[in-house]
């Protein structure tokens, strides 16, 4: 299957980045035309920016990041380069990127992305410039893990240029974004592809501004996994702790056996579930979920102590009574708990 899916990949590639024709050998350019961009006396030079998503194979709560392996293309059109009209011929011609002008771009959010691609740039007859580059790699993406794990994240490709005032250059989209929709390998999550935004990159305090193109995925986490690993265990770890109230106010060693069973899961079930997220000064839904647990079994640790003392002091009625109270009130804040997390 995953053969497939790449095999299918490349031949979507051939026919989005055009790899048809066949190259000349490299040649030198004036130098001038490195530092000087296209059309500087007609306004921002327009660069087309299209990104391949080929796969998105992991994505890591805990460090934040996203790993990728993506397609990027960038043309602009370059008439210093085009061909007198009679040498003109449908070859396209190569360059070292760093011999002719180039955006000068980078991604912004890049934690680890490897190029797997020579830098060069094919050019037409007609100076049309074709940059197109493989990263495989980690970047970074800022998570908001309050819904955890009912949430959604944005994974953003945040592509600048470093070189370029916003009024010197403009990133365009180049494609449709709705047909770059592909499955990716990671598990446990549902993809969408998002509008690109197109924005300046702006540093206040060095009053810096720079053109900035991002692309974004929005990444809906399936929470079904967490509601058989997360909730449901610990749901039945509550409902141990209820037990105790079945049982005779007398059985004070019973009782409390269950009370500490309970009170210990959940705190092996909290650590476990914290080691899976970043350190946030914030509570996720989860986090509300394990305190709400938490405080209910303390309760019925106390209940369980109050009642077992009552039964031991000739207050047998008043303990029974508190007992079977305590049964109700219980299963009613458990509800409370689980409507706080479902509604939130």
């Amino acid at each position: 299957m995953r053969r497939k899916v790449l095999c299918a990949g490349i031949l979507a590639l051939t026919a989005l980045f055009g790899m048809a024709h066949t190259a000349e050998s490299v040649e030198a350019v004036n130098p001038e035309w490195v530092v000087e961009r296209p059309g500087a006396a007609g306004g921002a030079t327009q660069v087309k920016i299209g990104v391949y998503l080929m796969d998105i194979d992991e994505i890591d709560d805990v460090r934040q990041r996203f790993s990728v392996d993506m397609f990027l293309r960038v043309s602009w059109h370059d008439p210093r380069l085009a061909l007198p009209e009679g040498a003109r011929s449908t070859q396209y011609r190569v360059f070292p990127l760093d011999d002719i002008w180039s955006p000068k771009g980078l991604v912004v959010n890049d934690r680890g992305l490897n190029p797997q691609l020579q830098r060069v740039a094919r050019v037409d007859a007609l100076g049309n410039v074709v940059y197109r580059m493989r990263f495989y790699g980690e970047l970074l993406a800022d998570m908001n893990l309050k819904e955890f794990p009912f949430d959604s994240q944005i994974l953003p490709i945040q592509f600048v240029s470093y070189e370029f005032r916003p009024d010197e250059l403009q990133f365009v989209l180049d494609g449709d974004v709705d047909d770059w929709v592909k499955p990716f390998s990671v598990e446990g999550w549902k993809f969408k592809i998002l509008e690109p935004e197109f924005h300046d990159f702006s540093v206040p305090a060095a009053g810096i501004a720079l053109p900035q193109f991002t692309f974004r995925v929005q990444a809906q986490r399936n929470s079904q996994y967490y509601f058989l690993t997360m909730f449901l265990p610990m749901t039945l770890i509550v409902l141990m702790a209820w037990s105790a109230f079945w049982l005779q106010p007398n059985l004070f060693p019973s009782r409390i056996a269950i009370s500490t069973a309970t009170i210990f899961s959940l705190l092996a079930f909290g650590f476990s579930i914290r080691m899976n997220l970043p350190r946030i000064s914030y509570m996720t839904r989860a986090d509300l979920f394990v305190s709400g647990c938490m405080l209910l079994v303390f309760l019925a640790l106390a209940v369980t102590v109050i009642v077992s003392r009552w039964a031991n002091s000739e207050r047998m009625t008043e303990a029974r009574r508190l007992n079977a109270a305590a049964r109700w009130v219980y299963l009613g804040l458990f509800a409370l708990v689980w409507l706080r997390i479902l509604v939130s």
